[in-house]
């Protein structure tokens, strides 16, 4: 299979590219012009996920990863005018393509999108992606993702996730801070878990769904940032300060359990490979402390 991967620079994008090279398929990397750069993803091409020339790109491949775009509700509430084009209007332009050379998109949206209505500029914007995807006469495959973590999602590179942040705080000797409500849930995923069930909804030919990819387990952020801190082996304190937070991130987002995807990882083994990631790749763990 030969696939295109955008936002290749990128913790998932990245972390897909690998694993599908990895798994004998054929990759084309594409990375934003002015993107940071990661080892294994220095022969991307250079484009933006939005340019028509990117279409040109599709061609040959069976699929697209559309891995670009704006990745946390920080940035989009920043600039939501901005989270729509790169995660609604990217994708329109990528779709076109998609039409034009007979490959399905796969769009990796998140669970917040399937809320009504969606409670924040980023879960707008992504959910404008998927309405794209359902009404573009391409193939596609929407995946809702719940909170995916692991190898690959450091702090330096503007990684949000909880888990993300309270490694970079234990590996520190720093307090682990949780504000808002510390018992809000989420539903963890090992990245790797995530993609390997993506690429097997690619090769089922699972084209026109909209598909959940989650553990199907609730987790308090509270008990993450224990068992982060017990990972690492750190004493750092876990400070649970309360306060309020901006709209969307002070609920609770967690996926059905009748419904959960077969996971190789148990949230307590992922997060102890993850620490350790960080802890034998001294460059990631130094600027994640930034």
């Amino acid at each position: 299979m030969k696939v295109l991967v955008t936002g290749a620079n990128g913790f998932l994008g990245s972390r897909a590219s690998g694993l599908l090279a990895e798994n004998g398929h054929e990759v084309v990397r594409v990375s934003r012009p002015r993107g940071a750069e990661r080892a294994g993803a220095k022969d991307a091409v250079r484009i933006d996920a939005g340019d028509p020339a990117a279409r040109e790109l599709i061609a040959g491949c069976d699929a697209v990863l559309h891995f670009a775009g704006i990745p946390d509700p920080a940035r989009a509430r920043e600039d939501p005018a901005r989270a729509v084009r790169e995660n609604a209007g990217t994708t329109l332009n990528l779709l076109e393509g998609c039409l034009e050379h007979g490959a399905g998109l796969v769009y990796p949206s998140t669970v917040r999108a399937a809320l009504d209505p969606p409670p924040d500029p980023y879960a707008h914007s992504k959910r404008l992606g998927e309405e794209a995807c359902r009404l573009h006469e391409a193939p596609t495959l929407v995946v809702r993702l719940t909170s995916v973590y692991g190898p690959g999602q450091v702090a330096w590179e503007g990684a949000t996730g909880a888990i993300a942040s309270f490694a970079a705080r234990a590996l520190a000797g720093e307090p682990i801070v949780v504000a808002g409500d510390p018992e809000r849930s989420r539903d963890f995923i090992y990245v790797d878990d995530a993609l390997a069930a993506i690429e097997a909804l690619v090769a089922m030919g699972r084209w026109n769904e909209t598909v959940l990819i989650a553990s199907g387990r609730s987790t308090s952020l509270l008990r993450a940032a224990e068992l982060v801190r017990d990972a690492a082996g750190s004493s750092s304190p876990i400070e649970t300060p309360g306060g309020g937070l901006p709209a969307g991130e002070n609920e609770s987002y967690q996926a059905a359990p009748e419904a959960p995807l077969p996971l190789n990882l148990s949230l307590e083994e992922g997060i102890r490979r993850y620490v350790n990631w960080l802890q034998n790749h001294p460059a990631a763990e130094v600027r994640a402390r930034a």
